[in-house]
């Protein structure tokens, strides 16, 4: 067998290996319960994905919609309690 054709299967194979490794290493060190497991552990793919899409459709990713939303919220809150406070 070529050795070209070793290193296109050995190239794809380790590196699914290598992610594969990093879940389960995350998943153990991980607090207990298992959403917070699979929250940390998948968390950095999750990243990943939300990232690319980020760059392939251009658009503001979950985490970002997230924060803006909260902060509109507390501004929008703020701004009632003004309100009572002048009347």
């Amino acid at each position: 067998m070529p050795v070209e054709t070793i290193l296109i299967i050995a190239i794809p194979v380790l590196f699914v290996l290598v992610i594969a490794i990093g879940i389960v290493v995350r998943w153990v060190r991980a607090p207990r319960g298992v959403r917070s497991r699979l929250r940390h552990a998948f968390g950095p793919i999750a990243g990943a994905g939300e990232t690319y899409q980020q760059l392939h459709t251009g658009q503001r990713g979950l985490q970002e919609s997230i924060i803006e939303s909260v902060q509109e919220q507390e501004h929008n809150a703020g701004g009632a309690a003004r309100e009572d406070e002048g009347r």
